[in-house]
């Protein structure tokens, strides 16, 4: 089941941004490891600019677990610096 989990998010980032896509999140944060972090991480070095975004996005939110997965930070990460 974590396999096809961590299936639908990297899904979800590969695709341009539609509503309710930042849903994924709390898939991402429960099913958290290295086979997930490793796919993102590829999402981000690849040439597609909607993977790049949100990938860095869901990595940064796992780094930062006591960060709500809202708009506001939505927002906030999409005009600010991303490291």
């Amino acid at each position: 089941m974590t396999a096809r989990l961590v299936d639908l998010v990297d899904l979800a980032v590969q695709r341009t941004y539609r509503c309710k896509d930042r849903e994924y999140v709390r898939v991402a944060r429960a099913v958290d490891g290295a086979q997930l972090r490793d796919r993102l991480h590829n999402a981000r070095r690849s040439r597609n600019p909607a993977a790049q975004l949100h990938a860095g996005y869901v990595l940064w939110l796992l780094d930062h677990p006591e960060t709500p997965n809202t708009r506001h930070v939505w927002r906030s990460r999409l005009s600010g610096p991303r490291a």
